[in-house]
């Protein structure tokens, strides 16, 4: 009898062990389970730095002012460039630079000297009606809106886009049409001087003759 309860004692107690080591067993699964729910719900909720401040996209450098040709184009001319030469690279189109030499001074009116747009193929486009306007007017890439920057800067001024009032006529938005063999540009540009004052510019240009006029 007393081998018996001893038995089932013994038996009991291995029972009782089992027990609390399966129960261990099911706290650290559970548990382990708590942990992964948690904290791929906090992901889920929280998203990464990556998402939250997307880095923003790498600046394009700055093209490398190419001046030789102006450098060049103005000895032909009898006027070596004894200061330094620049180009407006914001300016370039096609095969066209925007150059000058020397530096205006900060908050100088000054016009830029000896302002002037190249191509790769000899043209020329100053200030003045005979430049080649054709060549530059017929340069692919170029809209009404391009013309007018780079056409105002040659006559040391701004262009006005906006469609605004003025006070002796109202400003347009520029236009380049072609048409015929004949390429017309018109726009309103704002001399940089002081006080400013505003123009409208005509440009009618073929291969042969150019016509500009400047409305005062």
């Amino acid at each position: 009898m007393s081998r018996a309860l001893s038995s089932a004692s013994r038996f009991a107690r291995w029972l009782i062990m089992k027990a609390n080591r399966i129960g261990l067993v099911a706290l650290f699964v559970l548990s382990a389970l708590g942990v992964s729910y948690q904290a791929n719900e906090s992901r889920a909720q929280k998203p990464t730095t990556s998402e939250q401040n997307p880095q923003a996209p790498t600046p394009k450098p700055t093209p490398t002012e190419d001046t030789e040709r102006y450098i060049e184009w103005m000895k032909q001319r009898g006027k070596p460039i004894s200061d330094r030469p620049h180009e407006n690279v914001s300016l370039r189109i096609g095969d066209w630079g925007f150059f000058y030499h020397g530096d205006r001074p900060v908050g100088s009116w000054t016009p830029l000297r000896d302002r002037v747009a190249l191509d790769r193929d000899g043209h020329a486009v100053t200030e003045a009606e005979n430049s080649d306007w054709y060549s530059f007017l017929s340069t692919r890439e170029l809209d009404a809106a391009g013309a007018l920057n780079r056409v105002a800067w040659l006559f040391n001024a701004g262009g006005l886009h906006s469609e605004l009032k003025g006070s002796a006529a109202k400003i347009t938005a520029p236009t380049l049409t072609a048409g015929d063999g004949t390429i017309t540009f018109r726009g309103w540009w704002q001399a940089y001087s002081d006080p400013p004052y505003s123009r409208r510019i005509t440009i009618a240009t073929t291969a042969t003759t150019t016509k500009l006029v400047i409305d005062r």
